[in-house]
């Protein structure tokens, strides 16, 4: 397989606290090429957003990062964010899965979360030299707490090799990575919006003072969500500011 920007170099773990943190700091040592990919058949301390931990059973599921020097503006932090949920999707619709990307990182099918990203940036002035993005993605593991609402690819009545869901989520980024290195924001937008959970619905949001309904009309240029009251105003959500009910 040919690739525009990645060189393939894959550093397979059977157990590490985090892929995130790992290739971190084996950066911090020794720099690596883009496209450095470390995988983990099992993350003891795995991130997730906002603090929150990935849960996952040990061999049962891909749980990966890769090391990227975008050199792109800070303020188009969001896209790498978009690159690679539109991987996952796109890997996910070559096994028949439909999925959701629901902002800002939730990969869900049947309204479950199958996935989800962590990017972790490196700013050097206005500019990201250095991005770290990690995948967790449910592939093998059949069971789940009932808190989690979590579904996994075997679940959905598919049996997969592990190591080729990553292969093609490793190919998919590179080509949408290609278009974000292009500045092709307006096309990454475009396909973003076709997968995007709940566009142009009407749903149920909750701020720091009360639950509101609102149409779900897309993102910012910086990534905020772009929400459309009852009384027709528009207000822009950082990740902080508001959580999705419904």
């Amino acid at each position: 397989m040919i690739f525009k920007h990645f060189t393939p170099k894959h550093i397979k773990l059977n157990q590490i606290e985090s892929t995130n943190s790992y290739l971190h700091d084996l950066n911090v040592k020794i720099k690596q090429k883009n496209g450095t990919l470390v995988s983990a058949k099992n993350q003891t301390l795995g991130k997730g957003q906002k603090g929150n931990r990935w849960e996952s059973e040990e061999g049962k599921n891909l749980t990966f990062s890769i090391v990227t020097y975008p050199n792109i503006k800070a303020k188009y932090a969001f896209y790498l964010n978009i690159i690679a949920s539109l991987a996952v999707q796109k890997a996910l619709s070559d096994l028949t899965i439909t999925a959701k990307i629901k902002w800002p990182n939730d990969i869900l099918v049947n309204q479950k979360k199958i996935g989800g990203i962590l990017i972790e940036n490196q700013i050097n002035g206005n500019s990201i030299n250095q991005s770290i993005i990690g995948i967790g993605l449910n592939i093998n593991q059949s069971t789940f707490n009932s808190k989690l609402n979590a579904t996994s690819i075997i679940n959905e009545g598919i049996t997969v090799d592990i190591e080729d869901v990553l292969i093609q989520i490793y190919g998919y980024l590179d080509f949408y990575y290609n278009l974000l290195i292009q500045s092709n924001f307006k096309l990454l937008r475009q396909h973003y919006y076709k997968h995007l959970f709940w566009h142009n619905q009407i749903g149920i949001f909750k701020d720091e003072k009360s639950e509101f309904k609102a149409l779900v009309m897309g993102i910012s240029d910086i990534g905020l969500l772009e929400l459309r009251l009852l009384d027709n105003t528009t207000n822009y959500y950082d990740i902080k500011d508001v959580k999705f009910i419904y």
